[in-house]
């Protein structure tokens, strides 16, 4: 969702996105993810091998992924379900969240996808809040209640991440 959610908004500032879902037999339980490029031309190929930012929601993402940040780059990650996260590479900040916790807090786990988009708003500045909001308007087809809780959990993770809630100098290389 936060992938799908990251291209809608991308395409709206004018920029040339695509997402990629990968599901295959991760989606019973082990780890899925998405690419998503994001460009100011035409995206060739909607692959992201060496991605600027990455979104973990369980240790065995950050582990696959975490290595393919680039240098610059950002990782966020579930700081409730990986309270010690492997040493990100030289260069990448990492940052940790609980977007579950934040969720459960809630009363809804699936709106953690929204906390960790507010989540990466904060720590990015990727686009506006408005555009996010737009976004998950969209994405929620006008059913007024899905909106307000992802609006309000978006809210909280932007709110963790700018207060730097979970964030740990020593994994920040």
């Amino acid at each position: 969702m936060i992938a799908k959610l990251t291209c809608d908004a991308a395409i709206n500032e004018g920029f040339d996105a695509t997402y990629i879902p990968s599901y295959g037999p991760e989606s019973r339980g082990g780890t899925s993810y998405g690419d998503v490029h994001v460009a100011t031309g035409e995206v060739l190929s909607p692959a992201a091998p060496e991605p600027h930012l990455l979104v973990a929601f369980n240790r065995e993402s950050l582990e696959k992924f975490g290595p393919r940040v680039r240098p610059g780059g950002t990782i966020l990650y579930d700081r409730t379900l990986i309270a010690e996260p492997p040493a990100p590479a030289p260069g990448v900040r990492a940052l940790g969240v609980p977007f579950t916790g934040i969720a459960a807090a809630l009363g809804r786990p699936r709106v953690k996808n929204a906390v960790a988009l507010g989540a990466l708003q904060a720590a990015t500045g990727l686009f506006p809040r408005a555009t996010f909001d737009a976004a998950i308007e969209r994405a929620m087809r006008g059913d007024c209640a899905l909106a307000e809780i992802n609006r309000e959990a978006f809210a909280r993770g932007a709110a963790a991440a700018a207060a730097g809630e979970g964030e740990r100098p020593s994994i920040v290389a």
